[in-house]
């Protein structure tokens, strides 16, 4: 299953919760490691705010 995407107007730290729960046991295999893990999410972040250029919406 592929990695969560944040939803439109969705807050930072609102997505990072989801996207941690969502983490497939599978993807919890290859990455046993909760910091692991969160550093997936946040680089899903990352790469959609730049991707569809909304910065500003991001939670600081």
């Amino acid at each position: 299953m592929p990695l969560p995407e944040p939803r439109a107007n969705e807050k930072k730290e609102t997505f990072i919760s989801r996207c941690m729960e969502e983490i497939t046991d599978e993807d919890r295999e290859k990455w046993p490691d909760q910091k692991q893990r969160a550093a997936i999410c946040y680089s899903q972040w990352d790469s959609w705010q730049k991707e569809h250029g909304h910065p500003e919406r991001a939670e600081k």
